[in-house]
This record gives C-alpha cells, sequence and structure tokens, in this order.
C-alpha cells in the first residue's frame, strides 16, 4: 500500500516553460560572468551539473562534487565558488520568479495528500541550494518551510541525483520506505518515470493531453494532467496500486542508495549525539553503523558468496550482534566506521556486478524465511540497511 508521494517541483507543481528556462540561464550566465570576471560561466555549470548527475559514489555530497567541478570548469578555489552563490542566491536568484508561474491545484493537491495520512517528498532533482528549493516551493504557492515536508532534496542533503535510480533509493532509505510503499509523480520520463520504475516505485506520468515521452521503455501505473493525478487520488486509486516485481537491476542502487541515506544522516546531525544511548537497552548511533559494517563483512556478503558457490545452501540464522555498550568500535569518531562499511559495500557491489544473469535465481533454504533465492536474500541485504538506519533516525530523534 502506497504511504510516501514523491512529487517532482519543475514542470509539475510549478510551471517552467522551455523558453523561461532559456531566459533563466543567461540570468545565470550574466551574474556569474560579472561576479567572477568570466567570459561565459554557463558551459562550466552545464558541465558541474553532468558530473553531479554521473555521480555514484554514496560517499560523496552532490554539493562538494558540484564545488570542485565549478573550480576545475572557472579555475577558482572552492571558496570563492560558495561565496559567489551564496552571493547569487541572496542578490539575483529572486528574480527567477519572473520565469516560472504557479500551476493551479498543486497547493490543495499536498495539503489534501497530507490530510489523508501521506508523506509527502518534494523529490526535485537536487542541482539547487536548499534556499533556492524554499524560494521556488514559495513560488508554486507551497509551504516554504523544509520541515513541512517528509523530505526535500537538494544539493546538500543527497548524494544521487536524476536519473539515476540510486536517486530514488536514498530517499526511500532515509525515510525507511519499502519501494512498494511510494509512488513518483512527475513530468520528465526521462529524470521522473524511467528511473522511478527502476528503483521498483510506482509512477504517474504527467503531461498535457497529446504529450509524447523519449523512446526509452517503461510503464507508468497512471498519466495525465496534475489535476488527473488528484482526482485520482480522492477516489481511492493509491490503494489499488500493485508492487512491481522484484528485478536483479535493482540490488546495486538499493545497496548505495542506502549507503548515501546513511552519510546523509552523518552530515545532518551533531558528532555528539553519535555515541548517546538515550535508551539504556539499545545501540548508539554509533554502535548501528559499526553493526552494518560488520554484518556487512561477516554476514550479508558471505551469504550471498554461499548461495552462488552452493547447490540450495541451508543458511541458518547467524549469532545475535553484541549487545548495547558491547559492540567493539574501536572508535569515537563515527565516520570512521560508516567509511568502512561504504567500503565494504562496494566490495559486494563488485561482487554482484561480476555475477553471470542465471546466479540471481540460484535458490536456498533459509531456517527462517524457507526456500528464496539470491535475489530475495540480495534484497534482504538492502531491508535490513533500512531496518538500522531508522534505528539510527529515531535514536537521534530522542537525543535532540
Amino acid at each position: 500500500m502506497i504511504k510516501t508521494v514523491l512529487l517532482d517541483l519543475d514542470d509539475t507543481l510549478l510551471e517552467n516553460p522551455v523558453n523561461r528556462v532559456e531566459h533563466s540561464v543567461e540570468s545565470w550566465n550574466r551574474f556569474f560572468n560579472r561576479r567572477l570576471g568570466l567570459e561565459q560561466s554557463g558551459k562550466g555549470l552545464a558541465r558541474a551539473m553532468r558530473a553531479v548527475s554521473a555521480s555514484l559514489n554514496p560517499v560523496e555530497n552532490n554539493f562538494d562534487v558540484f564545488v570542485a567541478a565549478v573550480c576545475r570548469e572557472w579555475g577558482c578555489s572552492p571558496d570563492e565558488a560558495i561565496a559567489a552563490f551564496q552571493d547569487f542566491y541572496r542578490d539575483a536568484y529572486p528574480d527567477m520568479q519572473a520565469f516560472v508561474q504557479p500551476r493551479p491545484g498543486a497547493p490543495e493537491l499536498v495539503a489534501g495528500l497530507k490530510d489523508a495520512g501521506y508523506q509527502v517528498v518534494i523529490a526535485t532533482n537536487p542541482f539547487f541550494r536548499p534556499e533556492g528549493v524554499r524560494m521556488r516551493l514559495g513560488w508554486a504557492g507551497l509551504p516554504t518551510e523544509l520541515c513541512s515536508y517528509a523530505l526535500v532534496t537538494h544539493i546538500q542533503n543527497m548524494q544521487f541525483a536524476k536519473p539515476n535510480p540510486h536517486y530514488y533509493e536514498e530517499i526511500l532509505g532515509r525515510l525507511g520506505v519499502a519501494n512498494a510503499e511510494a509512488i513518483m509523480v512527475g513530468d520528465d520520463w526521462l529524470n521522473d518515470i524511467v528511473p522511478a520504475e527502476r528503483a521498483g516505485l510506482n509512477t504517474f506520468w504527467v503531461h498535457a493531453n497529446g504529450a509524447t515521452h523519449e523512446p526509452v521503455d517503461a510503464h507508468p501505473d497512471g498519466e495525465g494532467t496534475l489535476d488527473d493525478f488528484a482526482a485520482r487520488v480522492r477516489q481511492g486509486w493509491l490503494e489499488t496500486l500493485q508492487p512491481r516485481p522484484l528485478k536483479a537491476e535493482m540490488i546495486v542502487p538499493r545497496l548505495l542508495g542506502n549507503v548515501g541515506a546513511l552519510f546523509g544522516l552523518l552530515r545532518e546531525h551533531a558528532p555528539d549525539y553519535w555515541p548517546q544511548h538515550p535508551d539504556p537497552n539499545e545501540w548508539s548511533p554509533l554502535e548501528v553503523v559499526c553493526h552494518l559494517r560488520d554484518s556487512e563483512r561477516t554476514v550479508q556478503r558471505p551469504r550471498l558468496e554461499r548461495i552462488a558457490a552452493e547447490d540450495n545452501p541451508f543458511l541458518t540464522v547467524p549469532q545475535a550482534p553484541p549487545g548495547p555498550g558491547l559492540m567493539a568500535c574501536d572508535t569515537t569518531d563515527y565516520c570512521d566506521p560508516a567509511e568502512e562499511f561504504a567500503a565494504e559495500r562496494q566490495t559486494t557491489v563488485a561482487f554482484l556486478e561480476s555475477l553471470p544473469p542465471a546466479t540471481w535465481q540460484r535458490p536456498a533454504r533459509h531456517s527462517i524465511f524457507g526456500p528464496t533465492t539470491f535475489l530475495e536474500m540480495a534484497d534482504f541485504t538492502a531491508t535490513h540497511d533500512r531496518m538500522h538506519i531508522q534505528q539510527i533516525c529515531q535514536t537521534i530523534g530522542r537525543c535532540k
């Protein structure tokens, strides 16, 4: 059953016509050419955005990728680039409102979804700083406080971007939502519909009558105008959607998206929270990260390696990990075990990417789950991630 609705912003909740986009880009060029003494900043900006879209490193924040790329393109220091963008969002970005217009019905749709108990995510491509996203939300007639939503993606809180399915997996990892419990609503076939479907989400393609899309295969659950989607929500359509079948190609983006979700949490919360035990009967956030690292190394990957190597192996429940206060973290720096976990996960991903297609359907028997397959157990690893990421969220919430 759908619990979470992901909504694109531009040309879904906020109209941003192509000719106005071109004028917007020209405004960006004029500002940065003047601010940094450049002859042509636009091409460098476009290449920096492509670098963000191409990055599949779950440890590296989109903002860091963007700044590094801008500095290479413009020949400036990180401090100069960051200061220029701060000035841009303060002095020039508000003028961009002239190039957009509210989409009728968008505020009512968002309010109605919240009233009906759905989590609402503003799943806009994370190229803008948070202050830019807040302005765009205001221009759409929507609440501008980011805490008004389950999540609002922006360049500083995400490790992945569209059109990668990893972006959608990172969102769900942050929220602890199963892929079958979410729907993506957006206008862009290649950025919204195709990758969300590849991540296992249901989808609704927003378009005007007679619209066409790129020749990349996808099968949205519904399509039409934003008003059409709102009408379907009122009619209970979301409750009728069927989960998409699990596929092997979903696993690697899911596993890396979860790592990205973890690192997003690391960056958003003070280090003082991580060793705390607000509940003495539960692990601290630091201990949870250590458990993820140790489990990947001694349980998750070895179990998959065994299924790949043996004929229908019998899998037993692993030994229970150490209790609260007994975890061997060997550090007070929460980044150390997180980076070790990320390295272990990359080893697992390399193993998965080396497998022939037939391996994903190899059978196994589990002492609790019964008959299973390599694919199902690989997905269980992702489920294990999300359970513990949510445990961290809940513990940090109590720390506050």
